[in-house]
């Protein structure tokens, strides 16, 4: 294993508090998606074992469960665009 001098580490304009920063925000939609795709699929498993419908609501819930998590992370991502555009405007 090599060890890295940190001076010649690449940097960002903000630094390595933005790398944290975003990284934390791309785990962070990472686990609500897969949380909602989980939740879903659990939903919908116990519904066809009640029903006796397997697979049908497990791939429908799956299926909810995407399209709610990455739903959420649209409007999150937008949002965060509106506002840094807003901060934009303000600048200027």
């Amino acid at each position: 294993m090599t060890h890295r001098d940190p001076e010649h580490r690449p940097r960002t304009k903000g630094g390595d508090s933005e790398i944290q920063r975003a990284s934390g925000e791309a785990l962070g939609h990472g686990f609500t998606i897969a949380a909602a795709i989980g939740l879903f699929l659990w939903a919908g498993d116990r519904l066809d074992r009640a029903l006796g419908t397997s697979p049908l609501f497990a791939l429908t819930g799956a299926l909810v469960g995407a399209a709610a998590g990455f739903y959420r992370m649209y409007a999150h991502l937008t949002a965060g665009q509106r506002s840094s555009d807003a901060d934009r405007d303000e600048q200027e």
